[in-house]
């Protein structure tokens, strides 16, 4: 049988039409087509505050995606905003890490896109760079305008983890932030590095796939071997698991 995969979605507030100010799920479609492509079955799951649903909801997946989207809070990992700060949406915040606790806790192999990464990476005790201005070293546009199928910037993956499995050679990415990784979370290992120093992988050391990226490989699945692979890759842990 084909691995249930649970997306965990964000929220939206739609400004135009019948229903302006009406919240609701939001999802991009990408993510529901790379799941499906890599051969897997995906399962939204809307943002709630009820933990009995987010535990029954979660141990029903047989693995987990966490979604893009928004910054993530800083008082989260005991900081004050910054000026650059994005829009927060605390609600969405709750949500993940209690889903991303019963994922660990449960053994679910675990995907976080770009700020799926960064949420993650605060689930287990890490902090965040509020905007990358804050990194001496960066250098590299990491919000590209340009088709986002394409790469703009190389990574280099690291010997010994996860993604080497999946793509054993220099690769390029594609770039949609302005936030990454700074302290990293409780048993992560940095396991990309753009090449201004920005990290852009981690892994979670005793689990068999527990794994984050800051690129969107979601949308690159059509013309990219490497990036569905990673797909791929993590539907085979949820139909082993």
């Amino acid at each position: 049988m084909k691995p249930l995969i649970g997306i965990l979605a964000n929220l939206a507030t739609i400004d135009s039409g019948a229903f302006t100010g009406i919240e609701r799920v939001h999802l991009p479609n990408s993510y529901i087509h790379a799941v499906e492509k890599a051969g897997g079955v995906p399962v939204v799951i809307p943002v709630n505050g009820d933990k009995e649903n987010i535990k029954i909801q979660i141990e029903a997946m047989d693995g987990i995606l966490i979604s893009g989207g928004d910054d993530v809070n800083p008082t989260l990992y005991k900081e004050e905003p910054v000026r650059e700060l994005g829009y927060i949406y605390p609600d969405i915040d709750e949500f993940d890490i209690e889903a991303i606790n019963v994922a660990l806790e449960k053994d679910k192999p675990i995907l976080g896109i770009c700020r799926g990464l960064q949420i993650l990476n605060v689930a287990l005790g890490g902090s965040l760079y509020q905007d990358l201005k804050y990194i001496r070293s960066s250098h590299i546009k990491h919000n590209q305008q340009t088709k986002p199928y394409l790469g703009t910037h190389y990574i280099d993956i690291k010997e010994e983890s996860i993604l080497k499995e999946i793509i054993n050679e220099k690769v390029l990415v594609n770039s949609y932030h302005h936030q990454s990784v700074k302290t990293l979370g409780n048993n992560l290992k940095v396991i990309a590095y753009s090449n201004d120093g920005v990290i852009e992988a981690v892994q979670k050391i005793g689990k068999k796939f527990v794994l984050g990226i800051q690129w969107h490989p979601e949308l690159m699945v059509d013309h990219s071997e490497h990036m569905l692979n990673i797909f791929k890759r993590f539907i085979k842990e949820c139909k082993e698991n």
